[in-house]
């Protein structure tokens, strides 16, 4: 069965206890990024042919939008991306199911605001550490 996009949903954390995620208002869109740093494990025996491991690995989530207020998703968001550090708590999700949680970096937060058309953001995020979730093709 094929997945759409505009089932997924990225969640913004509130920061209290118990925390409650809201979907983020206005998204259109966000692509999740997973990479490793390459190591070479060759040496002066390995030949003709050299060997590689990958490293730790770091989750990055782009997400962009049209900007609607109030939303409290937003807010939150949007005052992480000024915090010291720049930390919050997110989750994406289907439905009710959990593909993703974790603490990330907020980074490169962006909105353009044109004099004829809709106020868009955009913003990067990056794991710290490791996610309490990271299962995309979970269902349940």
């Amino acid at each position: 069965m094929n997945e759409y996009g505009k089932d997924w949903r990225v969640c913004i954390g509130d920061g209290e206890d118990p925390e409650v995620f809201t979907a983020l208002g206005g998204e259109t869109g966000f692509s999740f990024r997973r990479a490793s740093a390459e190591i070479d494990l060759s040496d002066k025996s390995s030949g003709s042919y050299g060997s590689t491991g990958y490293g730790q690995q770091k989750l990055t989530i782009s997400v962009s939008g049209n900007l609607k207020l109030p939303d409290a998703a937003f807010s939150a968001l949007f005052a992480a991306s000024k915090a010291s550090p720049p930390e919050i708590n997110v989750q994406i999700k289907k439905g009710s199911v959990v593909k993703f949680h974790g603490l990330v970096g907020v980074g490169n937060f962006s909105s353009e605001h044109p004099q004829t058309g809709a106020v868009t953001f955009s913003c990067d995020m990056a794991n710290i550490g490791a996610p309490i979730v990271d299962d995309l093709t979970a269902t349940v």
